[in-house]
Parts: C-alpha cells; structure tokens; sequence
C-alpha cells in the first residue's frame, strides 16, 4: 500500500513539473512572439496611410465648411462683437491663455485684422486638404484653428477638444503619403524622389516608429473617449430605459428634419435598439477593433451613429470631426478598394456618353422625337387587321436597297398595308409572282415577309 502510495505521489510531482516546465515555455514563446509582432508593427512600415490621408481631408474641409458657414456673422460670433461673451478678457481656457495660440484673440479687436486672418486660415485650411507641404502647413493650422476655435467657447463642442488633441499626434504620423500633392510631386519628380528615398534610407525606422505610434495613442484616445462616454450614459435614466434617442429628436432646436425624425422614432423597439446598442458600440470599441469582422461591425455602427447626429439633429461639423478620427480605422484595402470601384464606376459612366454635351442629348431626343416611325419602333406592336388572300397585292421585291426611305400607308378594301417605300426613284425587278387566290388561309397578318426596304402585312 506504500508503494502504491509513494509511486503516485512521483507521478503526481513529475505531471506538476512538466506543467510548470512547459507553462513556462509557452509563456515565454508568447512572450517572444509577442515582441517580435510589437517590433515588427512598429517598426516595419507605415500602417493607416489611407484612412490618415482621409482624415487630413475631412479635418480641412470641416475648417473651410466652419468659416464659409460662420463668414456673415464672423464678427459677431467670434471677433469685436463677441466682446459681450466676456472670454476676450477673461477666456474660458487655458489655450487662449497661451501666446502660441493667440494670435486671433490679438487681433479680434480689429475688424480689418479679424478679416484677414479669417480669409488666411480659410486658405490654410484649404493647403491641409490638398495636402500642399503638409508637414509645415498642419502645425500652422492647428495653431491657427484652436486659436480660432477658442475665441468663443459657447460656438465650440467636444469635437473640437477630441480633434486637437488627434491633430498633435497627427504631428508625428505622415498623413500625406496618400492622395496629397505631396505624394504626387515625390512621384513626378525625379531629383524629388531620390532626395526622398536618400532621407527615408536614414530616417525610415524613426519615422516608422513616430508614425505608428501616434496611431496606438490616437487610437487609444478615442477608445477611452467612447468608453467613458458610455459609462456616462448608462448612468442616465433615458438611456436605460431606452428613450434617449426620442427626446433629441423631438426638440425643435436640434431636429432639422421633424419628418424624417418621426419615422424613425414611431416605433419603440427601433429607439430601444438604438439607445442600447450606441452604448454597446462604444463600451466595446477598442476591443471590436481586433478582429475585422467585429471591427467592420464597430466602425459602420459608429460612423451611422455620427451621421445621424449630423443629419437629423444638425451637428455636421462635430459628426465630420468624428468620422475623419474614426476613419483612420479603417484598412487601407479596404479605401484602395473603394478607390477602384469609384474610378471604375467613374470610367463606365464616360464610357457610356463620351463627350456629349447635355444639350446635344436633348436635340438628339428632339431630332429623334420628330422622326415618322412606325408602331413596332415606337416601342408598341400594331394590332394586325384580318387579311385575306383576295385582299393580298403583290408588291416588287427590290434589286437593291435604297437608305433613304419614308413609311407610307395603303388601304385596300378592309386591310391596311404597310409598305417602306423609297422616296427617291431607284431601280426595280419584275414583281414576282402574286399569290394564287386559292391559297391557303393562313396567309394572314402573322405571315408577314419583311425585305430590306418593303414590309408587307
């Protein structure tokens, strides 16, 4: 019986150690394999090159949509007139207090000023969207825009602190190397693109590094963003009870579109289902990212969710805010894909009318419309009248065919012939031979013979 005992007990402690051994081993090679991704992530190319081009595009066109919306009113939503807010003594935040971003409340006094360097963020704005020497234009504009934006803290939104705090990242990501003059002109340009492939041989890795990096911050930002928001809302009693999607919708201050609005709060289940799952979607961002179906599933929710607030509660500037930081989530298949498809759409649409002009169609509809046609080319067939031998006419069978031709149209006795005949004289054959009056009764409108230029029904 000791035996017994003590040969289990060596088994038992033998099974525990090659446990231990090789729970350590697979901990270990996890741990490498672990690192050797990390590095490889971070250090082997520049991820997000397309969805970091499309936010650089939407950050500058959101600048030029708020300056072209707000020119008529500049002065008294964010210049001298705004003085009533109080914020140009006593500004509400700390960046306005920064003489880095203070240019605009420098010269908000001045209306002259105001008004130039207005029309001078606009263009600014403008270089960030075509991507025009990105990496010196983005740092003006950020400064330029924040000071803009702080001018007036009643006029701003949480996108515009979530959109800062991106754009200082975005400092350190290549966010022209995609759909940019910049990328164009180091692909033209010969000197340009040496000049460029000398300074990546050195610079590559670092570059890599600050690249990728400001995506995992960027990325872990909105991620905490959309989880404490959230939490926040769980907290609320609307959202719980899943109403919270009525209420907004129904204020006449944020619905622009009260129609559209009660469709889609009419039935219950669908506002639940939308309160619910905004909170689902953006408690579980960050972990719905790591795999591609769950982070397809995220990312649509997300950006309907946004466009919805843009649409029916009239917020297009915070809604395009989000989508531009929400965007950089996206593959950069996937974008190549959608470029494909919208250049192949794109070359079937001028393939199908190449070079016609709106107004040649419509003479063309016109020159057609006025045209004599007869019932089978107008898109409906002739009712055939009763014919019967007797009534039949030979007609002459042509020798050769004449392309200008006109309809014209015959009655003998109760049937109606239908005849193409030339309107020019041409040559003829000898008619052939009629029909005999005893032939067959099937001789009727189905047996129709058409010839080059004579129908004969």
């Amino acid at each position: 019986m000791g035996n017994v005992i003590t040969t289990g007990a060596g088994r038992l402690g033998r099974m525990l150690k090659d446990l231990v051994c090789g729970g350590r081993t697979g901990g270990l090679s996890l741990l490498r394999r672990g690192a050797t991704f990390t590095e490889d992530w971070l250090l082997g190319k520049q991820r997000a090159l397309y969805g970091l081009a499309v936010f650089r595009i939407l950050i500058g066109v959101m600048g030029m949509g708020i300056l072209a919306a707000n020119w008529s009113t500049r002065l008294y939503a964010y210049g001298a007139g705004s003085a009533w807010t109080g914020q140009h003594l006593y500004p509400g935040s700390d960046f306005a207090k920064t003489w880095l971003f203070g240019w605009f409340r420098f010269v908000g006094p001045n209306d002259l000023g105001f008004s130039l360097s207005y029309i001078g963020l606009f263009v600014v704005a403008f270089l960030v969207a075509i991507g025009w020497r990105t990496k010196f234009v983005l740092p003006v504009y950020l400064v330029f825009y924040v000071s803009f934006i702080e001018m007036n803290d009643l006029l701003s939104d949480q996108s515009d602190n979530l959109l800062r705090m991106v754009m200082i990242y975005m400092l350190f990501a290549n966010t022209s190397a995609r759909l940019s003059l910049d990328a164009r002109r180091h692909t033209k340009s010969h000197d340009s693109l040496r000049r460029f492939e000398r300074r990546s041989r050195i610079t590559r890795p670092y570059s890599a590094l600050f690249h990728n990096l400001a995506i995992v911050v960027t990325t872990m930002h909105v991620g905490f963003v959309y989880m404490s928001g959230a939490l926040y809302k769980a907290q609320g009693g609307t959202w719980g009870a899943g109403t919270a999607v009525y209420g907004p919708l129904m204020v006449d201050r944020f619905s622009t579109w009260p129609e559209i609005a009660k469709v889609i709060t009419t039935w219950g289940p669908m506002v639940a289902a939308f309160s619910w799952g905004t909170i689902i979607l953006q408690m579980m961002f960050l972990p719905m990212l790591l795999n591609r179906i769950t982070r397809i599933i995220v990312l649509i929710g997300i950006m309907s969710f946004h466009v919805g607030i843009g649409v029916l509660m009239g917020l297009p500037f915070f809604s395009m805010a989000m989508i531009a930081v929400d965007a950089i989530f996206v593959r950069d298949h996937t974008w190549r894909a959608m470029g494909r498809g919208l250049k192949r759409a794109w070359d079937d649409a001028a393939r199908r009318s190449p070079g016609v002009t709106m107004a040649e169609r419509r003479s063309t509809a016109v020159a057609v419309a006025a045209t004599p046609v007869d019932d089978a080319w107008a898109g409906s067939a002739p009712v055939s009248p009763t014919v019967f031998p007797d009534d039949l006419e030979a007609r002459p069978t042509p020798v050769t065919t004449v392309p200008d031709t006109s309809v014209v149209t015959t009655a003998t006795g109760t049937a109606d012939l239908w005849t193409r005949q030339s309107v020019a004289s041409a040559p003829r054959a000898s008619s052939p031979e009629a029909p005999h009056p005893d032939a067959d009764a099937d001789a009727d409108a189905g047996s129709t013979e058409r010839h080059d230029d004579s129908v004969v029904v």
